[in-house]
């Protein structure tokens, strides 16, 4: 690792970086992202190949797990660039955070649709959300996530900072319809709508792999969405409450599926 001191705001990696950071498109474009963060760069060192530049915040490397991160990935052929806390500002997604940001190159996605369940993000905006629905499904066993046109752009710094390393456990299909990816996996399609549905608690399923689909913050899910759904889910909230946050929704059905099968295999 080759480790430069960057004083100057002009330096062509940190403005890389800031433009990285502003327009979440041009990730999409170039194939490169930020990642912040002890926790992602811990990650990062079980797949070292993706790292470009690792940028620290001036002093930040005088906590021992940053030392202790830094020094997984000392072999490196890379660029350390210590930056005073003013530039480093303005590359880090979040205020007071752990001091290190890792520009990185995004996976290649997956073609071929697979086998087993599927979630699809159908034009989630949110990069918060967006994020957080990818950590959960993940958490309840699904790893396959395939997204939208309109989806907030998967591998955004932010959606990548609120996925908290998910999304290097996880596969993703970005271009592809839901009705191909359906028709290529086989999956029934659940969607989830606060609009009107079944009962998620009452409604069998049934044991085939599926296709959570979960919509937009505002609009929610597409008419696209509807007519490719096999069974369209309500949870029963209280009546007092107009709606859940799409990740909560999502949190709801994926780990009821998850009980479900719990405790079918347990019988």
């Amino acid at each position: 690792m080759i480790r430069v001191r960057a004083t100057s705001g002009a330096n062509e990696s940190l403005k890389r970086a800031r433009r990285l950071l502003k327009y979440p498109r041009l990730c999409r474009r170039t194939g490169t992202t930020l990642a912040e963060g002890l926790h992602l760069a811990g990650e990062l060192c079980k797949h070292p190949e993706l790292i470009r530049t690792i940028f620290i915040r001036e002093g930040a490397d005088r906590n021992h797990e940053l030392r202790a991160v830094l020094g997984k990935l000392e072999h490196l052929n890379i660029y350390l660039l210590e930056l005073p806390a003013a530039h480093f500002a303005s590359i880090c997604p979040v205020e007071n955070g752990a001091g290190i940001v890792c520009e990185i190159s995004t996976p290649v996605p997956q073609e071929q649709v697979g086998h087993g369940d599927i979630v699809f993000l159908d034009g989630v905006s949110d990069p918060g959300n967006a994020g957080s629905i990818i950590r959960l499904s993940l958490a309840a066993g699904v790893s396959t996530i395939a997204v939208s046109d309109q989806c907030a752009y998967i591998w955004g710094p932010k959606v990548l900072r609120a996925g908290m390393g998910a999304h290097f456990f996880c596969r993703f299909i970005f271009g592809k319809s839901l009705k191909s990816i359906k028709e290529e996996s086989g999956n029934q399609c659940l969607v989830a709508d606060a609009r009107g549905g079944k009962d998620l608690f009452a409604e069998n399923w049934g044991e085939r792999p599926t296709i959570w689909v979960f919509g937009n913050e505002g609009a929610g899910v597409s008419q696209d969405s509807l007519q490719n759904s096999d069974i369209t889910l309500l949870i029963p909230i209280d009546r007092r409450v107009e709606s859940l946050n799409v990740a909560s929704a999502a949190s709801v059905c994926l780990f009821e599926q998850r009980r479900r099968r719990l405790l079918k295999s347990a019988t």
